[in-house]
């Protein structure tokens, strides 16, 4: 065999070889199943924030899209005390390392104790989880304003997002026999696009007759919600009720609240107790 015909067969081998080299070490990384880890498994921020994510990251680039799954626990409310960017899973893309699940909070002005939001992920395949959970606690920023005046709160069950507003009122005209409200004169409001509502009879307002208003502004649910007010020698007094999706575009008006000064009292002159407030019902748009 000739110079030539042996270079052309060291050739062909060697050729042969790196491309079976190649196609084993190929073959080796794929088997190889990706471990994903979650960058910050714990994070304290302030409700003011505005945005925290929590990220989760491969150990190896993706050889195609996976996808995670994730429930979400805790004590803060979904679409109350924060909202997310995705429904129930994130996924990383075929050639990525890092996945992000988006959460807003919403920097009401409830005054509350820190809330949690608590992550939970779960793999559907192709990837190892090596920790699954992750807990974001939400630092409320609120100072209570009881003792200049009489607070009172707005909150509301999770669910999918709904725009409930809180005002107070005084001069209301109540037509007893239909039990629903003619006119009247608002004084305060809290009315955020997104989150739970809070208002404020001051101590200085002119004395008289008050009521609270709950306004179902937007949605598309049942809500069930809860008023909680706080005030001098008034603590925690709570009432809870709920809005059909039927009631879209109503308000309730709870009350008279009698002012004296900075006491709080039913109009007949009992305790305050927001249970026994009487509701009537107004259908139009109310804003201030």
């Amino acid at each position: 065999m000739n110079k030539t015909a042996l270079l052309l067969v060291y050739l062909f081998i060697a050729a042969t070889s790196a491309m079976i080299f190649a196609s084993c070490k190929k073959d080796s990384n794929s088997s190889h199943t990706p471990s994903a880890s979650i960058k910050d498994t714990s994070q304290t921020v302030n409700e003011a924030v505005g945005t925290v994510n929590v990220i989760v990251n491969l150990d190896q680039a993706a050889s195609q899209a996976l996808k995670l799954n994730f429930a979400l626990t805790g004590t803060a409310v979904l679409n109350g005390d924060y909202e997310v960017d995705s429904a129930s899973s994130i996924t990383i893309p075929s050639g990525g390392t890092t996945a992000t699940l988006k959460f807003t909070i919403f920097d009401d002005a409830i005054v509350e104790t820190d809330k949690t939001i608590h992550v939970k992920f779960s793999s559907t395949g192709g990837v190892n989880l090596s920790k699954t959970d992750a807990t974001i606690t939400i630092h409320d920023n609120d100072v209570s304003q009881a003792a200049i005046g009489l607070q009172t709160d707005l909150s509301w069950d999770a669910g999918t997002l709904v725009d409930l507003d809180l005002f107070v009122a005084n001069n209301v005209v109540i037509d007893t026999v239909a039990h629903t409200v003619t006119s009247f004169n608002l004084v305060d409001s809290s009315e955020h696009d997104k989150g739970f509502e809070s208002v404020l009879i001051k101590n200085t307002k002119p004395d008289g007759d008050y009521y609270l208003i709950a306004y179902y502004a937007s949605g598309t649910r049942n809500v069930n919600f809860t008023l909680n007010s706080n005030g001098p020698g008034i603590s925690n007094a709570t009432t809870d009720d709920s809005f059909p999706v039927s009631d879209v575009g109503a308000a309730y008006f709870y009350g008279p609240i009698h002012k004296l000064g900075s006491t709080y009292t039913k109009l007949s002159g009992s305790s305050f107790n927001m249970g026994t407030l009487k509701r009537y019902v107004y259908q139009g748009k109310i804003k201030r």
